[in-house]
C-alpha cells in the first residue's frame, strides 16, 4: 500500500476520543492516549503496509488511558522464588515498616534540626547508631546506592593515589556499571594485582608503592570462581594495609545482619564478623540482604567516616528522609527481635514444609481453573547475593489445554496485575516468594489466561 495512502487513512484523534466507548474519560488523558496509539498504529503500518484495524487502535486507546491513570509503576507478583529481585525492586518491604515511615514523612521531622540544641542539627546520625550496635564498627554514613559509596570513599581517600585490587574481583554490577569504571571516575588509580582465579596476600603487599592509598576487596557478587583458585583474605588485607600505613576497604555488595543460611547454602559473613577483621571500612547496599530500601552504607573507622561527610560530594550523594525512615525502621526491627518479619528473612528461612503448605493451598485454589500440581524446585537468592546458592523449595506447575508455556507465562507477565512466573518446559510458581493474600489475583489472572 502507498505510504501516503495509509497516512491519509489513519483516524483522527478527535474521532477517536468522541466514541461513545470513552464516554466519562478524562478528556486530557485520553488525548494523550489517542495520539501514542495512532502514533504506534502509523509506525505498524508503515512496517507491514497494512493499516490495523480501527477497533484495534481503540483497544489499544483503551489499554493506554488505562496505563496513564494506574501510572506506570504498578505492584507485580513475584513467582519466581528470588526474594532479591533486582528487575522486580529487590527487597520488598514490611507493612509495619511502612507504617512508622508514613508517621514521620506525611509531616515534618527533625530531619537536620537538633531538638536538645534547637538549632540545625545533622541529617547523618540517623540510623547510624543502629548500625554502629549491629556491626560493632565506630561509625557510620548513608549515601544513595553502594555505587555511589565505592566512588564516595575511593574519590576521599584515593583520589589521584592508587588503589590496589584483585584482578579477580573487577566485576560488573547490575546495568552494566563495572568496579573498573567508578573506581576511574572516582579519580583513583586502578592497580590490578593476581590473575583471574589466584591473588595472594604478596600480590597485594607487593604491589605497594609511595602513590598507594588503599588496599581494597571487592564481593564478587554475581559470580564465582571455583576450582584452581585462592583468594587474599579480608583480615590478611587488613593487616598488611596497616602495616604498610594503608587504608583497607571491602565493598561487601549486600551487606548480611543475620545469618539465616548455613554456609553450604551460602557462605556470606555478617557484617559484624566482617568488620572483626580489622578492615578499616566496609559498604554494602541496603536493599539487598539487610531487607531494607536502595541505600549504599559506609561503616567502620571514625576519623575516616568524618573525612568522606566532609566531602563536598556528600551534598550530591545524600538521602533523603524517606531513605532514612525506612532505614532505621528495619535496622531497629533487627535490634528489638523482629528481623523475621522482614521480607527476605522470612522467604529464606522458610521451612521446606511450610513452602510444601502454601504449594498444596495454591494448587487448591487453582485447580477449577487450570491443571495445578506441586513439585519440588530449587530457588536462588537474586540480587548477586551467594549466585551458587540453591534453597530447597515448592512450586506449583500450571497448565492450560490448548495454550503453551510461553504464551501462557506472557499472558500472567501482562494480566492486570502482572504474575511473573518461572518458565521451562512448563510454568511455574514457586510459592517461597509468595504471599497467600496473592492466591486469588493470581487466580483472576490465570483465569483470564484461559
Amino acid at each position: 500500500m502507498d505510504k501516503n495512502l495509509i497516512l491519509r487513512n489513519l483516524p483522527k484523534i478527535d474521532k477517536i476520543i468522541e466514541e461513545p466507548l470513552f464516554d466519562g474519560y478524562d478528556r486530557s488523558l485520553l488525548k494523550e492516549a489517542a495520539r501514542h496509539a495512532v502514533e504506534q498504529a502509523r509506525e505498524t503500518a508503515l512496517k507491514s503496509g497494512k493499516l490495523p484495524d480501527y477497533q484495534k487502535i481503540l483497544s489499544q486507546t483503551d489499554r493506554l488511558y488505562t496505563s496513564l491513570t494506574d501510572g506506570s509503576l504498578k505492584k507485580v507478583i513475584n513467582a519466581t522464588g528470588i526474594p532479591i529481585h533486582t528487575n522486580l525492586g529487590r527487597s520488598p518491604l514490611p507493612r509495619f515498616c511502612m507504617d512508622e515511615v508514613a508517621e514521620l514523612v506525611c509531616g515534618y521531622s527533625n530531619l537536620e534540626y537538633d531538638t536538645e540544641k534547637g538549632k540545625r542539627g545533622d541529617r547523618y546520625h540517623h540510623a547510624v547508631t543502629y548500625l554502629k550496635m549491629l556491626t560493632g564498627t565506630e561509625d557510620a554514613v548513608i549515601v544513595n546506592n553502594n555505587a555511589s559509596a565505592v566512588f564516595l570513599i575511593l574519590n576521599t581517600l584515593s583520589s589521584r593515589k592508587e588503589a590496589i585490587v584483585s584482578r579477580g574481583e573487577l566485576v560488573e554490577i547490575g546495568g552494566s556499571f563495572r568496579v573498573p569504571d567508578v573506581m576511574r571516575q572516582s579519580g583513583a588509580k586502578m592497580v590490578e594485582v593476581g590473575t583471574t582465579n589466584k591473588t595472594r596476600i604478596s600480590d597485594y603487599t607487593d604491589a605497594v608503592t609511595p602513590k598507594t592509598a588503599v588496599m581494597m576487596k571487592v564481593h564478587k557478587s554475581n559470580y564465582e570462581i571455583i576450582g584452581f583458585s585462592e583468594e587474599a583474605e579480608l583480615k590478611d588485607i587488613a593487616d598488611a594495609a596497616r602495616e604498610a600505613g594503608l587504608i583497607s576497604y571491602y565493598d561487601a555488595g549486600s551487606g548480611l545482619i543475620e545469618k539465616l543460611l548455613p554456609d553450604n547454602i551460602c557462605s556470606d559473613k555478617t557484617l559484624s564478623t566482617l568488620a572483626r577483621s580489622g578492615v578499616d571500612l566496609i559498604s554494602f547496599s541496603g536493599d539487598k540482604m539487610t531487607g531494607a530500601c536502595q541505600a549504599g552504607i559506609i561503616i567502620g573507622r571514625k576519623d575516616l567516616i568524618t573525612k568522606i561527610k566532609k566531602n563536598p560530594l556528600m551534598r550530591m550523594l545524600r538521602v533523603d528522609k524517606i531513605t532514612l525512615a525506612v532505614l532505621q525502621s528495619i535496622l531497629r526491627s533487627y535490634i528489638t527481635g523482629r528481623s523475621g518479619e522482614i521480607p527476605v528473612n522470612a522467604m529464606m528461612s522458610a521451612p521446606l514444609h511450610t513452602l510444601k503448605e502454601k504449594a498444596d493451598r495454591l494448587a487448591d485454589v487453582l485447580k477449577d481453573v487450570c491443571e495445578a500440581k506441586v513439585i519440588p524446585v530449587s530457588s536462588s537468592i537474586g540480587g548477586g547475593s551467594c549466585p551458587l546458592a540453591e534453597m530447597r523449595s515448592c512450586a506449583v506447575k500450571i497448565s492450560i489445554d490448548g495454550v503453551t508455556p510461553t504464551a501462557l507465562e506472557k499472558r500472567l507477565r501482562t494480566s492486570r496485575t502482572p504474575v511473573i512466573a518461572r518458565i521451562s518446559e512448563y510454568v511455574y510458581l514457586d510459592v517461597r516468594t509468595l504471599d497467600e493474600s496473592e492466591y486469588d489475583i493470581i487466580k483472576q489472572a490465570v483465569k483470564s489466561a484461559v
